[in-house]
């Protein structure tokens, strides 16, 4: 059992039973595994597949799901349909979590995968102020690159900022402005129109090295922030971690994945569920490659209904209070 940690996961004893089921391993598919464990979990995403299936008929993706997630619920599951369905043929050949996650998405229902998709788009800015919007691109995730941190810490936070900083046109890079009439100094800046409910962040500690025509792993220490602020305004709450542990070659990966209801982290690995110790805020890690972060509810609405809560009771003390003195 681990937590987040410059030394990794560290042994917890525990008594909690796990409320939690695992999935079999049929090969080498804890890609697999881990993925499904934080769709499982999450349960906006669980329950629009459940109604998506009842409206046709468990078919295809949607049916597997369905079943295998009505499984987890009772027992350790194995994922032979979804298998099935991906057109996986070798099992003992190791994937991406991050593409078989997507894929699973592009399967599923539209009411179910509109909860991980978002939407960029480029803003142009010219040096006169004006902008114009082109070439929306939906995504499932957005890809932060740790190439240049490989000796060195790296920070979500400030991958998050170099990833939304405005690229600056100028000299012979010029563009051509519609208002201006002429070619001008501009900006271009990724800017997201549609935040989805889950964001899922992609640490890229696996990059093409062109100078060796071959792939390598980055596993430099990452500082993972619980709480996280996207352009736009909206901020993102840590619930779920896909870790993976190895090289190229060959390695494994887990899921650490934290309930809504109870509040706490449980580690998923393969037919594994362990309760952790719940230590979530700016921890580091060397294994953390995908982050699944859930929209935080806005304070806005919190502070209604206090402030609600607040009025009605001292109605119901004013009206207490006009009815005993009569």
């Amino acid at each position: 059992m681990r937590l987040f940690g410059r030394h990794g996961f560290k042994n917890i004893c525990t008594s909690v039973e796990a409320k939690y089921h695992g999935l079999v391993n049929q090969g080498a598919t804890c890609y697999l595994n881990s993925v499904l464990q934080v769709l499982f979990m999450t349960e906006d995403f669980r329950e629009a597949v459940k109604r998506s299936s009842k409206q046709n008929v468990g078919i295809g993706l949607l049916g597997a799901l369905t079943d295998l997630f009505d499984n987890l619920q009772k027992h350790t599951a194995n994922t032979h349909k979804i298998i099935t369905q991906l057109g996986i043929s070798r099992v003992y050949e190791q994937r991406d979590a991050a593409e078989c996650i997507e894929k699973i998405l592009t399967m599923t229902s539209p009411e179910a995968s509109q909860i991980f998709h978002g939407l960029l788009a480029n803003q142009i800015t010219c040096s006169k102020g004006h902008k114009e919007t082109d070439r929306d691109a939906p995504f499932w995730h957005l890809p932060l690159s740790l190439v240049d941190f490989y000796n060195q810490d790296y920070s979500v936070v400030n991958g998050i900022e170099e990833f939304f900083r405005p690229t600056c046109l100028n000299g012979e890079h010029q563009m051509y402005c519609d208002r201006c009439g002429h070619k001008v100094d501009a900006t271009i800046t990724d800017v997201i129109k549609h935040h989805p409910d889950v964001l899922i962040l992609l640490l890229k500690r696996f990059e093409f090295n062109y100078s060796y025509m071959s792939y390598f792993k980055t596993s430099c220490f990452v500082e993972v922030p619980y709480s996280l602020q996207i352009p736009g305004n909206e901020v993102y709450e840590l619930y779920a971690v896909v870790d993976h542990f190895g090289g190229l070659r060959g390695g494994h990966y887990s899921a650490t994945i934290k309930t809504q209801d109870e509040d706490r982290w449980y580690k998923f690995d393969d037919t594994q569920v362990t309760p952790l110790d719940y230590q979530p805020f700016q921890e580091k890690s060397q294994s953390a490659y995908l982050l699944f972060y859930r929209k935080a509810k806005s304070k806005s609405h919190n502070c209604y209904h206090r402030h609600l809560f607040i009025y009605i009771l001292f109605l119901f003390y004013y009206v207490f209070y006009y009815l005993c003195c009569r």
